[in-house]
């Protein structure tokens, strides 16, 4: 029954107290006595109200109203497996959905969907249905994520549908997982399938070569290919991006294949001739591009290593840090291979072809942070060596502070507590800007520099939010006071949290961050600047105290408007502050310039002299047997880390001893710290010392990863998603090898590790397996520990995932589709489908929500104001009769004339007097008798014909006085009492004169 009432309860069961009217009743029954029926009853009428209004408000009511609008949300695939000319069609239905909504009050949301969600429309009325320039990455599919993402933003205000527009591939988690939640929510998901089907599309499935080979050796590769149907074309094949001649009787590299339907497999032999990772891409090319439609699923790769007798990469931009050392290196036998840094971009695959790796004067601005990452897990967890060498843009000084290389190194890269620096200020303003997923990239940069920075240098955030701490200027605030980094956990919170706005003009974060940096002491201050440049430009006179501050400010432009005033505007400030002007269009390399900048204040690292290092000899490691070295010019200031650290050479200064050379264990790796440089810039007195060459031979071979053991024969392949890796151990004496256990570190191509278990399935036999949905290379290190913890062996082996799994599909996935609409109880809409019959904001089937608006809160304040009530008319008595006789003497007094008024008043002033005793004959003045006529007032006559107790009064009878009481003064006084109350006594007293 209640259900049908527009009020819902919370708590209808204490809707029972109500029963408490019965008890009510009968205890007021019980204390009417001497009560007015009246009273009594509006009594019980107000403590019932009362009772009803608060048993009412603990029921917790709410006034309930049923929505009779429709939100509609769209979901839309934009990935990369429909082909464009599907999309332009799925975008022309999707109009259509749109002018068939007829009703002002339904709304519309869009989420569009590759890799990420992306919300392009909040719930609306007025939306638009667009779904192209999806920024994010749209090699993947994860409709899942879209359709959480479209119910977490649905109003409950309304009935809500979802319509999927995709073409059910899927590459990430399961949408029917996903689903879930929209049914329980009494959601239905209408689908939309984007059919195709390529039937004559060329597939490269799989490129097999060995995982690991000798030096010299010959190998087969073998290539595997499907189509549906009869297919020409040329094979490709390069081996370290270097093109194979696969045909020496025809012109070009290539050989001419015929791919008949179904799989193909093809042998190319390969002779290796040099070490390392040998890197291989195959790649087919049809000779009539209509007979395949997708392009990048016709390339496919695949690593060997080859042994050798050790090979190092030295990363010099320019060469000119390590000509010396290479030249060293090789003449010591150490296959040394010079590169600038871009060669870390090569893959996973690429560094782990290398058993050492020595970063010669190397910013960390010069890499990105997924090779960062990388680097360190190739040391830690694959056990490669790392050496890092001094220089002006080394250590600390190159930004390196909390990288994730510097985890690796033996020393920290912030100066020393104890040391007096001069101290650096960055503050940040942050802008938002027009471009996809802005606000993450604004976070990315300001951890990035602030991560920059040391320990002992000011850093501070100003966005334009209203919203900041502390003072602001015209809405441009903090959200992170300028204040000592320190551990900068509390900065990196910071900027995760920060909100960035779209302030109109620079004028007032120019301003607040000037009254920052100039109210600290600080030997160097800078000002980083991100924007689209469309704010306006601040005042030249505030830039001029900018220059009067010694104020740097660097510009970053990023997605503006194409605008080249925007443009002279950012770079005009830059300019004129003595600072770098940036214009990027890949928001990727941010963090970099970021990094770059935030070092500036981070100089006073550099320690310039001449110095000459002590050494303590040691009998192992790196620089065993080293004495004495040559003198220095300079170094970076660092501080050795806890631990197994050593310190074998150290440089005195006034302030102390400083590593120059330290070392240490790092995982399954070792890693180098040699603060100076070996060029000509601190170290001129090197490359000359007779023992230049020993040193750095022993030092580099030290670092190296260990050769594989020969006795180890690992395999590779891919099953799906799934790698599989397979070893195999041999014994001394040609058996089988036993280990008591295995296990596996996969690099990712993110540059994150994972632990691989492996299992053995037979005599010296183990497995394991791990997911690679990722496209890339993915490096296996398997270690066998032995009894003392250590590695007893340990081999490499790498999985290649050449493209995307959103290109290995051929046609749709309708069958997914039609299980989300069944699911659900969705729709499967059509392209041909009439859209004025089906209806895509239907409300049949749907349950209208209700709005409630509680109103319990309002009951309790009536239910306190009522009690008062209930307490007034219990407790106070109201005489009517007064209240009435009172009424009649304002409304006679009012109409009574002067005359009357007069004689009332002469009245009223002899009574008086004949009270006080004024005016009266001193023989009658306490005489009871009146003398002469004597009319009792009115009033008085009549209050007691009214009075009962006045009328009872009047007729008891007085006892008569003696005759010698006649005259006493007290039986005077009652008697003139008794005529004042009662009126004329003379007859009850039986006197008179007639």
């Amino acid at each position: 029954m209640l259900d049908d009432l527009p009020i819902r309860f919370e708590n209808p069961a204490l809707l029972w107290l109500l029963l408490l009217l019965i008890p009510t009743w009968f205890i007021g029954r019980l204390g009417r006595s001497g009560q007015a029926p009246g009273k009594f009853w509006t009594s019980f009428a107000v403590r019932a109200f009362l009772i009803g209004l608060l048993t009412t408000a603990l029921a917790r009511p709410s006034v309930v109203e049923q929505g009779e609008s429709v939100t509609l949300m769209v979901v839309a695939d934009v990935s990369r497996s429909i082909p464009r000319s599907l999309q332009r069609r799925s975008q022309d239905f999707l109009g259509r959905v749109e002018e068939a909504k007829q009703e002002v009050e339904d709304r519309i949301g869009v989420v569009s969907v590759a890799r990420d969600a992306e919300i392009r429309e909040t719930p609306n009325a007025n939306a638009r249905i667009e779904i192209g320039s999806h920024g994010g990455d749209l090699t993947a599919t994860d409709l899942a994520d879209a359709i959480s993402t479209a119910v977490s933003i649905m109003p409950t205000d309304t009935a809500n549908r979802i319509l999927l527009v995709s073409d059910g591939n899927e590459t990430e988690k399961s949408v029917m997982e996903a689903v879930e939640l929209a049914r329980v929510n009494g959601i239905p998901v209408d689908v939309f399938p984007v059919e195709y089907e390529h039937t004559n599309e060329v597939v490269f499935e799989g490129l097999r070569a060995p995982a690991r080979a000798r030096l010299g050796q010959s190998i087969d590769l073998k290539a595997f290919m499907r189509t549906g149907e009869p297919v020409t074309g040329t094979l490709r094949v390069w081996q370290n991006d270097q093109p194979l001649d696969l045909d020496s009787d025809a012109p070009g590299e290539g050989v001419s294949i015929t791919l008949k339907p179904g799989p193909t497999p093809i042998t190319v032999p390969v002779s290796l001739d040099t070490g390392g990772a040998q890197r291989f891409r195959a790649q087919f090319t049809p000779d009539d591009p209509a007979t395949d439609r997708v392009g990048e699923n016709n390339t496919f790769e695949a690593v060997t290593f080859v042994s050798g007798d050790g090979r190092v990469l030295l990363i010099d931009d320019g060469g000119l840090e390590t000509s010396a050392l290479a030249k060293a290196l090789r003449d010591g036998g150490i296959e040394a291979v010079v590169e600038g840094p871009e060669a870390l971009t090569r893959g996973n695959a690429y560094l782990n072809g290398f058993d050492s790796l020595v970063l010669a004067n190397i910013p960390r601005w010069a890499i990105d942070a997924q090779t960062d990452r990388a680097i360190r897990t190739w040391v830690h967890d694959l056990g490669g060596g790392l050496i890092m060498l001094g220089g002006d843009q080394s250590f600390g000084a190159g930004g390196w502070i909390d990288s994730e290389v510097a985890k690796a190194l033996p020393v920290r890269l912030d100066p020393p507590q104890e040391r007096q620096m001069v101290r650096g200020a960055l503050a940040l303003i942050m802008h938002s800007c027009e471009m996809a997923r802005g606000n993450f990239w604004g976070q990315q940069v300001a951890i990035a520099a602030i991560e920059a920075l040391s320990r002992l240098d000011y850093v501070g955030i100003v966005t334009f939010n209203f919203a900041g701490i502390g003072p602001g200027v015209n809405g441009s605030s903090w959200a992170f006071p300028l204040q000592l980094a320190g551990d900068k956990q509390a900065a990196i919170a910071a900027a995760k949290k920060m909100v960035i706005g779209d302030m109109p003009d620079f004028g007032s974060a120019f301003t607040l961050t000037q009254q920052g940096l100039s109210a600290i002491n600080a030997g160097q201050k800078h000002a980083i600047v991100i924007s689209d440049g469309d704010p306006q430009p601040p005042s030249r006179a505030l830039l001029d105290q900018y220059v009067s501050d010694g104020i740097t400010v660097t510009t970053v432009m990023v997605a503006g408007h194409a605008s080249r005033g925007d443009e002279a505007n950012m770079k005009g400030v830059a300019e004129y502050t003595g600072g770098t002007f940036y214009k990027v269009s890949n928001p990727k390399s941010l963090p970099k310039i970021f990094i770059k900048e935030a070092t500036m204040v981070s100089r006073t690292l550099i320690i310039e002299g001449d110095f000459t290092p002590g050494v303590m000899p040691t009998v192992s490691g790196p620089t065993r047997g080293v004495t004495t070295v040559p003198p220095i010019e300079g170094f970076i200031l660092t501080l050795p880390k806890e631990g197994l650290v050593q310190v074998p050479m150290t440089v005195t200064t006034e302030e102390g001893e400083d590593p120059l050379f330290a070392w240490w264990n790092y995982g399954l790796g070792k890693s180098i710290a040699f603060t100076s440089d070996v060029s000509g810039r601190w170290g001129r007195a090197w490359s000359p010392w007779s023992g230049f060459q020993g040193f750095w031979e022993q030092v580099v071979r030290w670092s190296m990863r260990p050769a594989a053991p020969p006795n180890l024969m690992i395999r590779t392949r891919t099953e799906g998603e799934t790698a599989i890796v397979e070893v195999e151990a041999m014994g001394d004496g040609g058996g089988f090898a036993n280990f008591l256990q295995g296990r596996a570190r996969v690099l990712q191509p993110d540059g994150s590790a994972v632990d691989a278990n492996l299992q053995q399935i037979g005599p010296g036999r183990y497995r394991g397996e791990f997911e690679v949905s990722e496209q890339g290379a993915y490096l296996v290190n398997v270690l066998f520990p032995n009894e003392e913890g250590g590695v007893a062996a340990s081999v490499q082996a790498a999985v290649s995932v050449p493209y995307a799994k959103e290109f290995a599909t051929v046609r749709d996935n309708r069958a997914l589709l039609e299980s989300v609409a069944e699911r659900t109880g969705g729709r499967v809409l059509e392209t041909t489908s009439d859209l004025q019959v089906i209806d895509p904001f239907d409300r049949s089937g749907l349950e209208m929500p209700f709005s409630p608006t509680r109103i319990w809160d309002l009951l309790a304040i009536i239910a306190a104001g009522l009690f008062v009530l209930d307490v007034a008319v219990r407790r106070i008595s109201i005489d009517t009769r007064a209240t009435r006789e009172a009424a009649q003497r304002a409304l006679s007094s009012g109409a009574t004339s002067g005359g009357e008024t007069v004689s009332a008043w002469k009245k009223a002033r002899s009574r008086s007097r004949r009270k006080r005793g004024e005016d009266v004959d001193p023989e009658t003045r306490f005489d009871g008798e009146p003398q002469g006529d004597f009319t009792v007032e009115s009033d008085t006559a009549e209050r007691r014909e009214s009075d009962p107790i006045a009328q009872r009064a009047a007729k008891r009878p007085e006892p008569k006085p003696d005759a010698e009481e006649e005259g006493d003064m007290t039986s005077r006084l009652l008697r003139a009492k008794r005529r004042a109350q009662g009126g004329d006594d003379s007859k009850r007293d039986g006197g008179g004169n007639g």
